[in-house]
């Protein structure tokens, strides 16, 4: 991929940007205003100095009427960069690895003569570490074929196990399982989560086969609409939105067939959170309001999720009143929440997530002094694994910061957030955040050697 067409994409959406914005007769200013951002960046995205994100191109599409002309232009650019990543990411593994790989695999591909003639096997490099050549050590040598027979072992056990019909302790043993799965997702990795609930989901799958019952039915049904939903959570939080809508819409199929109304708001408010990463903010709203209206009059962790996400996409459009009325519609559904509701999970939902939430939507609406407020009290309440919030409310502190003019504490906190954080947990949303708000840093800070490091790290992670 060649450094020089990216440049030229994005000059060019630079220039269609400034040309539809002429067109309308409206000046930066006016753009920036109106899409909550400032006029030095739009500047610098005119000038092809700058890209910032997808919300700026959705708000920006919006206003100037373009017809999807802006965020598609938008959409080719990050393709292209992207793929430049990738690309020099794997020239890079190839420069410092390519040899050692290209030895394993010569040896690999000689194992037949090995085995015919054991004297003449060329020896694997040791990368440092010491091996008996006295002995073959099959554990280093077939270790995950060995690890799918044990796997397949457990199944069969667990098949031989369960032949009888399905009981009300296998039920109540799966619903802790499902529970666990919500409590990990405070602070277990992307990728851990998703392999551990697509294992069960797989296992709940063959359970339905089984023919139960009307009521265990209902119940496992209901089940395996959370753990969709859970699915759903996480491939928004590594910002792989095709494939968070497709299970939203099975945990929403599922939550239907569960006829339970509290697990059905709940699928809903999840599905709303893609289309707030994906600024949809309309849609956000719209599943919002449909999750409360499903649950009617109670509380639940659903409808106080939902409330708070409405509250966000609210701000993010400008609406100042009716985002406040969200979040006191948010703080009165949480006043009434009790026992598994409050817990540290994604089933349940606490003060610390509702400042969390409350900070975010007071920085959308560019209102510095409740922001910083309600961050400083999510970062106090913030439990010391729940590393997504955390990070996130640090990351609108960074933004606050470079609001106030004090940009250079912005860059700061940011390195050091990020600088916190293992790559597996940095990346999606967290590392799209963070580039949002290097994007919004002033030229000085912008330039600096801790925003260039930041830059580099960001790189290298989806």
């Amino acid at each position: 991929m060649d450094p020089q067409q990216i440049s030229d994409v994005k000059r060019a959406l630079g220039r269609r940007l400034a040309g539809r914005r002429r067109a309308r007769g409206l000046t930066q200013d006016d753009v920036a205003r109106r899409v909550h951002s400032t006029r030095s960046t739009v500047a610098n995205v005119e000038s092809g100095r700058q890209v910032v994100d997808r919300v700026f191109w959705v708000q920006c599409d919006s206003l100037l009427q373009a017809d999807g002309e802006l965020i598609s232009g938008y959409d080719e650019y990050r393709f292209l960069d992207v793929r430049h990543k990738e690309e020099k990411a794997e020239a890079a593994r190839q420069a410092r690895w390519g040899a050692v790989l290209d030895h394993q695999a010569i040896v690999e591909a000689s194992a037949t003569d090995r085995d015919a003639s054991p004297g003449s096997a060329v020896p694997a490099p040791t990368l440092g570490l010491r091996r008996d050549r006295r002995r073959t050590e099959p554990a280093e040598v077939g270790f995950p074929a060995v690890m799918d027979e044990v796997d397949g072992l457990r199944r069969s056990l667990n098949e031989a196990l369960s032949m009888g019909p399905v009981t009300a302790a296998g039920l109540d043993e799966w619903e802790r399982i499902v529970a666990h799965h919500g409590r990990a997702t405070r602070d277990h990795s992307s990728g851990t989560l998703l392999r551990g609930i697509a294992g069960d989901l797989t296992e709940l799958t063959e359970l339905i086969g089984r023919s139960p019952s009307a009521s265990a039915l209902r119940r496992l049904t209901g089940m395996v609409a959370q753990m969709s939903g859970l699915m759903c959570l996480v491939l928004c939080r590594i910002d792989d939105r095709i494939a968070a809508y497709r299970w939203a819409r099975t945990a929403r199929l599922a939550a239907v067939e569960a006829g339970d109304p509290m697990i059905r708001s709940w699928v809903l408010a999840q599905e709303a959170h893609v289309y707030y990463y994906s600024a949809d903010f309309r849609e956000t709203v719209n599943l919002a309001r449909h999750a409360r209206d499903v649950a009617g009059h109670e509380a639940s962790v659903g409808t106080v999720l939902a409330a708070a996400i409405e509250a966000r996409a609210l701000a993010a459009m400008g609406r100042r009143e009716e985002t406040r009325t969200a979040l006191g519609r948010a703080e009165g559904l949480l006043s009434r929440l009790e026992g598994n509701a409050l817990s540290a999970s994604a089933f349940g939902y606490s003060e610390a997530q509702l400042r969390f939430h409350e900070g975010n939507a007071y920085t959308r609406l560019g209102e510095v002094d409740p922001a910083l407020a309600a961050q400083d009290r999510a970062l106090e309440l913030c439990s010391p694994g729940d590393y997504t919030d955390w990070a996130l409310t640090r990351l609108d502190r960074a933004t606050c910061l470079t609001r106030m003019g004090h940009a250079s504490d912005a860059v700061e906190s940011l390195a050091e957030t990020i600088g916190s954080l293992d790559e597996a947990k940095r990346q999606g949303i967290i590392a799209e955040r963070a580039r949002i708000v290097l994007g919004e840093l002033p030229p000085v800070q912008r330039s600096s050697s801790t925003a260039r490091d930041l830059r580099a790290v960001l790189a290298y992670v989806r």
